[in-house]
């Protein structure tokens, strides 16, 4: 039997012991599901084996930056392969937009976030890959038929 979610699930991915609480705290306000990791080796390991939505992750992790955490969890199954991944971070280089936006991350926040854009930016993220779950549900649906 199938599990029908309720609530979307975020992988929030954060070192930070104060931040990560405040962001859960915040994200399940916001009627998310949250689970939480410390580091890339966690958050892989978390994607893996929970039905993630979104991702929520720090730039500087402990032992990876963010972007290469979001190039292993894009390689980890089909499923995770475009799941959307928000990068929330102190820095607000170019050079660190750009190594997240070359690792496929879908959005950069800068923190603290203002978290009415938070949840706007999370939204958007989740409708967007619902519709492009539901596109691709349907192009499989039209050749079975045939």
């Amino acid at each position: 039997m199938q599990r029908i979610k309720t609530r979307p699930i975020i992988l929030l991915v954060e070192d930070y012991a104060d931040s990560r609480q405040m962001l859960a705290l915040l994200l399940e306000g916001m009627d998310y599901y949250v689970v939480c990791a410390t580091n890339g080796k966690e958050a892989l390991n978390a994607a893996a084996n929970n039905d993630v939505d979104l991702v929520l992750t720090d730039f500087n992790l402990p032992d990876m930056i963010g972007p290469s955490m979001v190039r292993y969890l894009r390689q980890l199954d089909d499923r995770l392969a475009h799941v959307p991944v928000v990068v929330l971070t102190a820095f607000d280089g170019d050079e660190h937009r750009l190594l997240a936006a070359e690792a496929g991350c879908n959005a950069f926040l800068i923190k603290p976030p203002d978290f009415d854009i938070l949840k706007a930016t999370i939204d958007r993220l989740l409708e967007e890959n619902r519709h492009r779950k539901d596109r691709l549900s349907f192009r499989h649906s039209q050749y079975q038929l045939r």
